[in-house]
């Protein structure tokens, strides 16, 4: 009798538990309380995907201020960042953000209450371990690292709940003056990488979405969580920008944002985003042009630090680098190799945009030239299997293939520079390589090797196409290539910038460019050598002179001709600065070396000194801001909380993951933390490694499943004792 009673209330008991499994969890019930409907990202702020796909919960508010000074050709920009934890734990923000690749990162300041402290610049490591010791100890901190010249991270440990801290950034950089015009770009936003390589199984990575590869190490520090469609777009940014341009202006505009201007003098303005803020989803770019006949024909920037004098000098030749009355040499016969990405990053406006711009370098082909197009997205395929005459058939042919172009896939491009770099006759007709992309890999390195490898006698020029390109591999490929970048934001500026473009790959470029100073003149010039110029471009030096140079006379040739001019380096504007702008293009031109250098811990050493010396930033040295007073109580347990980015404007998610993205776990605790270890031992737990949580609809799918099976064993036991008694 006492089997059969326990075996008949088996059934009720399934049903009990069965109803149990259907009722609404009271844990998730009060986590749905601190979760709000994702249409309020709409309203700004950032927040975290709730359990719930079509909820959200707040994350640490980052409020981004943007302050820029422009004087002639120099840039000063300050960048403030709050962080706000509406959150009820203590929490570390991780903050990834773009910078202009060329950037002199060389302040850090912290403002915690009515407490400013100012940061100090030190070796990485170093940096890294003072930050982690203020962390474990409860005090406020903060660590400013560049993990590409334009990728940094600023971290910020030990913020409490309701808390906001303030950290401050500056940097100096030089405007960009090509074609009668200055051009300024700020970044806003990190777009997805693609990572190619194998996962390295290097433990447990909280802050990127990608692991580290082979072939990318540092994947999960460039790789920062992007924010869900659900949520919308955050990451406000306001911007304010005092421009003197030193000459009355004819234009000045934004392809890129509505802006308010306010005219403040005879070539000073005063501009403003059109509206309190907007989200960090695309480049804020502006260009602005001088007057006619008040175009600068030279310019000198100078700046006497700890007992040096710094020059900056920018010389502007003659259009084509010709007297004024001289003719244009005629156009060389070229073979021109495009290179267009196909990947998923490029899907939507990008691609469009790109297609545009290579349907515009066909129509420029004349019968002496040669092409072939080559496509890549996982792999690369060509139009044809060499390069071809530009006749009207194989262009024909050519255009059909542009129009088929569509845009899925990761971004290898490796093998589609290789094999544009393949073939290369050792005499023939001027080799260029035009490389049209929006550069959103992480292996930039390798990269930069194959072309300093492979280029041979071509001249690789890029373009980057869409919202936000990444600017340090466009440049740096364009520079180790011996040519130039152009960057095309907008459809709108397609043709305008594809025209300029053509005019620098239809005529010879000035060449062997040499700097005399006076005799026994002490002076280290950067960069060095001159690199080739193109039609429209200055030569910008910067200089650390020594005595007696006073004076300097450049020259250059440009074809069969010859041009040289004078330059006096007495006086100038005085401008602070210009010696962090020489130190951070010695870092440059140090990392190149070290690039191709057997050696690299001559380099590298000397990449930290200069970087020391200056007070910068560099892939070797961070910027690091400890606040001695503890905070965090030692019971209190940390959160890390990486901050989501946008996805870039015009970006298609699906197109750039793929439908079945995971979102990487953006919220974990510091197994330092003596309060978490009592948790973990209470919960029986055997280690202090981070315990990911499993989503809640696969526990009851496994829950289910355990009960039908409990069910199916009832039943055959019932089975089984039936036959038994029968």
């Amino acid at each position: 009798m006492y089997h059969s009673r326990c075996i008949n209330s088996a059934p009720l008991t399934l049903i009990a538990l069965f109803t149990l499994y259907l009722m609404p969890n009271p844990a998730a019930a009060t986590s749905a309380k601190t979760s709000y409907p994702a249409s309020v990202a709409d309203l700004g702020g950032l927040y975290l995907p709730a359990d719930d796909p079509d909820r959200v919960r707040p994350a640490p508010l980052v409020g981004t201020e943007i302050n820029v000074s422009i004087s002639g050709i120099v840039v000063r920009t300050r960048v403030r960042q709050v962080f706000r934890n509406p959150d009820k734990v203590w929490t570390e923000a991780i903050y990834t953000y773009p910078l202009p690749p060329d950037s002199a990162v060389d302040r850090l300041r912290m403002t915690v209450g009515g407490r400013v402290i100012d940061g100090r610049i030190a070796e990485k490591i170093a940096a890294r371990q003072a930050y982690t010791q203020a962390k474990r100890s409860g005090r406020k901190a903060s660590l400013v690292e560049q993990q590409r010249p334009n990728i940094f991270t600023t971290s910020l440990a030990n913020l409490g709940p309701g808390e906001s801290v303030t950290v401050e950034i500056g940097f100096q950089e030089l405007l960009s003056y090509r074609d009668g015009g200055f051009q300024w770009r700020m970044p806003l936003v990190v777009g997805p990488r693609y990572i190619p390589g194998r996962p390295l199984k290097d433990g447990f990575q909280p802050t990127g979405w990608s692991p580290a590869t082979g072939r990318v190490p540092d994947a999960p520090l460039i790789t920062p969580p992007v924010r869900s469609a659900a949520a919308g777009r955050g990451n406000p940014v306001t911007l304010r920008i005092d421009l003197d341009a030193g000459f009355a202006l004819s234009e000045l505009r934004s392809p890129t944002h509505a802006i308010r201007i306010e005219d403040t003098g005879i070539g000073r303005r005063l501009i403003t985003l059109d509206g309190d803020a907007v989200p960090a989803v695309k480049d804020v770019i502006l260009n602005w042009r001088p007057k006619p006949g008040a175009a600068p024909r030279a310019g000198l920037f100078a700046e006497s630090w700890e007992g040096q004098r710094y020059a900056l000098m920018m010389v502007m030749p003659p259009v084509g680098g010709l007297p004024d009355a001289a003719p244009l040499p005629a156009r060389p016969a070229r073979e021109v190799v495009y290179v267009i990405d196909t990947s998923g990053s490029m899907h939507g406006d990008s691609m469009g945009q790109a297609r545009a711009a290579l349907h515009m370098a066909l129509d420029r082909l004349t019968p002496r030239d040669r092409f072939q197009i080559i496509r890549f997205a996982h792999g690369h395929t060509a139009f044809r299997h060499n390069s071809v005459p530009a006749s009207p058939a194989n262009l024909a042919r050519a255009r059909g293939f542009v129009d088929n172009l569509t845009a899925d896939g990761g971004t290898e491009i490796a093998g589609a520079m290789r094999a544009a770099l393949a073939r290369q006759a050792p005499k023939g007709p001027l080799r260029q390589v035009v490389l049209i992309t929006d550069g959103a890999v992480g292996n930039e390195e390798e990269m930069l090797k194959l072309i300093d490898a492979r280029l041979g006698r071509s001249r690789l020029f890029t373009v980057g196409i869409g919202s936000a390109p990444n600017g340090y591999l466009m440049t740096r490929a364009a520079r180790a290539g011996r040519g130039t970048y152009t960057f095309i934001p907008t459809a709108v500026e397609v043709a305008s910038k594809m025209t300029a473009l053509f005019k620098r790959l239809e005529r010879p470029a000035l060449t062997d460019i040499t700097l005399q100073w006076p005799k026994g003149a002490k002076v280290d010039v950067t960069p060095q050598p001159i690199p080739d110029l193109y039609l429209g471009e200055p030569v910008v030096v910067l200089a650390r002179l020594g005595d007696g140079a006073g004076s300097l006379k450049v020259s250059g040739r440009f074809g069969d001709a010859v041009w040289e001019t004078a330059v006096n380096l007495s006086g100038g504007r005085n401008h602070p600065g210009v010696a962090a702008l020489w130190g951070r293009t010695r870092i440059r031109r140090l990392m190149d070396d070290l690039r191709r250098a057997e050696d690299r811990t001559a380099v590298r050493t000397a990449i930290v000194q200069t970087a020391l010396s200056y007070k910068l930033v560099s892939k070797f040295t961070s910027l690091i801001a400890v606040d001695n007073t503890p905070s965090r109580p030692a019971d209190q347990p940390l959160a890390q909380t990486p901050v989501p980015t946008n996805m870039p404007d015009g970006w298609n998610r699906d197109a750039v993951f793929g439908k079945q993205l995971q979102t990487p776990p953006v919220r974990t605790f510091d197994p330092t933390s003596p309060a978490l270890r009592k948790i973990l031992a209470l919960g029986g737990a055997t280690s202090g490694v981070p315990q990911t949580a499993t989503s809640a609809p696969l526990l009851r799918f496994a829950g289910l499943l355990v009960l039908m099976a409990a069910l199916l064993a009832m039943l055959v036991l019932l089975a089984m004792r039936r036959r038994q008694w029968g």
